[in-house]
């Protein structure tokens, strides 16, 4: 449906049936036609140049040693992305009160890990139009339905310190409001070649990163997978020379005993180029990713 923003007189496409539509422009909120009061936002600490420098100094596993000097930055794009913010009360657990938020979006558009800690403190009031240059994002899911993705963890700590002092609890938490996090999408050039990476604005921390797998780091990688095959192969080699087949080969039957120490060999250089599967993953690829969540990727 289209929506037009009374704050800054933008037209937009809302889809039907959320509760709440965004302005694109300007981050006015409107709730049934109606704009929205209840709504906050973390201010950046990081420009666009210090969320670079902090996805530089990463440094992920074999990418190359001189990516913070040679990489330039193309792009970057503020995004805003909406969190639902809760009064978290247990009663009648007063001291454990609390603030929390939920992501508002199903589907975020960049990587965000699926359990990140987005912070409750330390936001602001928000004022439409106070960051024009911004992209705002619309809430995805109903308020309802983002606080039953998050709740069990708070309603389980509720519940173990009530245990100790035997008393009964009742959730009485509630929905306080909106609340915009930003996060910076980045792209960035090296080697005649263009890589994404998304920084937290407010908090700092690199949550996605493309990176390319440097010279010196594909060889490193063939050499410590080439390692791991010998170190298990003759590991397997000890093994087989211990085992009943070589006891029966030093007993008059030399022919297992052969047998046995080639079994071995093969078996343990089979066992470790699994365990190495990866590192020669990265002795030929030339793009990875980093995510927060998760061990480095190959592309």
């Amino acid at each position: 449906m289209k929506v037009r923003c009374p704050y800054c007189g933008a037209e937009y496409d809302a889809p039907e049936g959320l509760q709440y539509s965004v302005c694109p422009y300007c981050g006015t909120v409107l709730k049934q036609g109606q704009t929205y009061e209840k709504v906050y936002m973390f201010k950046p600490s990081l420009d666009k140049t210090a969320a670079f420098r902090r996805a530089l100094s990463l440094r992920p596993w074999a990418s190359p040693s001189d990516l913070d000097s040679s990489a330039s930055l193309t792009s970057a794009e503020l995004h805003y992305i909406p969190l639902y913010l809760y009064y978290v009360y247990f009663e009648p657990l007063k001291e454990l009160a609390t603030y929390a938020t939920a992501p508002a979006m199903e589907k975020p558009p960049f990587y965000i890990p699926k359990d990140y800690r987005f912070p409750a403190r330390w936001r602001t009031p928000f004022k439409p139009g106070l960051e024009r240059t911004a992209v705002f994002h619309g809430p995805q899911l109903d308020p309802e339905a983002a606080w039953a993705a998050v709740s069990g963890r708070y309603e389980r700590e509720a519940r173990n310190y009530a245990a100790v002092f035997k008393k009964p609890i009742s959730d009485m938490s509630s929905f306080e409001g909106l609340v915009y996090y930003p996060f910076w999408r980045l792209r960035y050039a090296y080697g005649g070649r263009e890589y994404e990476a998304v920084v937290d604005a407010a908090e700092g921390d690199v949550t996605y990163m493309e990176y390319p797998v440097s010279r010196a780091g594909r060889r490193i990688s063939a050499a410590a997978a080439a390692s791991i095959v010998l170190g298990a192969a003759f590991l397997g080699l000890i093994g087989a020379a211990f085992s009943p087949a070589a006891s029966a080969g030093i007993h008059g039957n030399p022919r297992l005993l052969d047998l046995a120490a080639a079994a071995g060999v093969a078996g343990g250089g089979v066992a470790g180029l699994v365990g190495a599967a990866r590192l020669l993953a990265f002795a030929v690829e030339r793009k990875a990713i980093y995510r927060a969540d998760r061990d480095v990727e190959l592309v």
